[in-house]
């Protein structure tokens, strides 16, 4: 078996409030489990909104 060693690129992705386009959607502690995937609670950083996601904000992505 070879090993093979590449450079990636790293991406963080903010989802930015639809209600104010200011503040940035953070995740709260809590996950709701009652629906399968679980959704993720959110509140705006500025004006307060929340919001449930099916993944958590902010995220890491790599790109090859």
């Amino acid at each position: 078996m070879t090993e093979v060693k590449r450079e990636v690129k790293t991406h963080r992705i903010y989802y930015i409030c639809d209600k104010c386009k200011k503040g940035r959607m953070e995740p709260t502690d809590d996950m709701l489990f009652l629906v399968y995937p679980p959704l993720y609670p959110h509140v705006c950083s500025y004006c307060g909104e929340k919001k449930e996601f099916w993944k958590k904000y902010p995220m890491i992505v790599y790109e090859d």
